[in-house]
């Protein structure tokens, strides 16, 4: 049995599946821009981003709060932070891309589920076409939810319209992975793409 005949459903994480991981590079930069060590850029990035992913708390917010009181970051600089992790998020994995334009020529219905704060939703929004081709896009900061929230992955499969157990979700977290197992819903940990190709095949020939 060919995978795209195995379920009706796709439902695909962003960061990590869609696009490549940020990178070293990446957060170097942006701890030099905010005159902090890397290592101590890096725990506080993360430390704070679910609040962020959420939209519980603005970019003013989170930047600042990541430079604590070592630092009074200016408009400019937070500015200049935004737009480097907003770019960082953005290195599109082609071969997924394809994949998603061959799934929906077959007829299936494609979403995306997605933490990421605001910034990062509104540039793809407002400077790609990136997200034309989902029936269904959930992204954390407009519901005020985020993975592994049972909330999030629901919102999505009603707007999807498929049902869990004909719906396959593709999520590099563990964590995300079992929160959508958990409600029914087929699910693989996206490791690496030639991976998971393989492991959809060994998959798609067992069910």
């Amino acid at each position: 049995m060919a995978l795209a005949d195995s379920f009706e459903g796709f439902i695909f994480d962003y960061g990590g599946v869609l696009v490549h991981h940020q990178t070293d590079a990446d957060q170097a930069r942006m701890a030099e821009i905010a005159r902090m060590p890397v290592e101590q850029f890096t725990e506080r990035y993360w430390a704070d981003r679910l609040d962020y992913d959420k939209g519980l708390v603005s970019n003013v917010d989170y930047w600042q709060n990541l430079a604590g009181d070592s630092a009074e970051l200016s408009p400019t600089i937070i500015q200049r932070l935004t737009e480097i992790d907003t770019q960082s998020w953005m290195k599109y994995d082609s071969a997924m891309w394809q994949w998603i334009d061959q799934l929906r020529a077959g007829g299936k219905r494609i979403a995306m589920l997605s933490n990421m704060p605001r910034e990062l939703g509104e540039a793809l929004r407002t400077r790609t076409s990136k997200l034309d081709g989902f029936d269904q896009v959930t992204l954390s900061y407009e519901l005020h939810a985020v993975k592994p929230e049972p909330a999030i992955y629901e919102h999505c499969l009603e707007g999807l319209g498929t049902s869990p157990e004909q719906t396959l979700f593709l999520d590099d977290r563990i964590t995300n992975v079992q929160g959508a197992e958990l409600l029914g819903i087929r699910a693989l940990q996206f490791t690496s793409r030639d991976a998971v190709l393989q492991r959809l095949r060994d998959y798609a020939a067992n069910v």
